[in-house]
């Protein structure tokens, strides 16, 4: 989602889309963290109407510290994974 700026009911979305609806993000939960990362300056938003016509809505986008971010917690993530990964397959082993 880093690929392109997006409002939050596309980013909603986006996540239930690449989760192949597995993960659905109501605006309830992902309003507040889309507020959290801009206050740490993760992400910038913008208002933007469509065509410049319309309703404006809020675009946001990832900030150069937010590409940062990303790619520490990215690294961070797989280096968990794997071990929880490990973890469980050990135990499928001792059944």
């Amino acid at each position: 989602m880093k690929e392109r700026d997006m409002y939050g009911y596309e980013i909603s979305n986006e996540i239930d889309k690449r989760s192949s609806n597995r993960l659905n993000v109501k605006e309830g939960t992902l309003y507040p963290i889309l507020y959290r990362l801009e206050e740490k300056e993760v992400i910038e938003s913008y208002w933007k109407a469509l065509d410049g016509r319309g309703k404006p809505r809020k675009y946001y986008r990832v900030t150069s510290i937010g590409d940062r971010y990303f790619y520490s917690y990215k690294e961070e993530w797989f280096v968990v994974s794997n071990i929880m990964r490990d973890i469980l397959i050990g135990e499928e082993e001792e059944c």
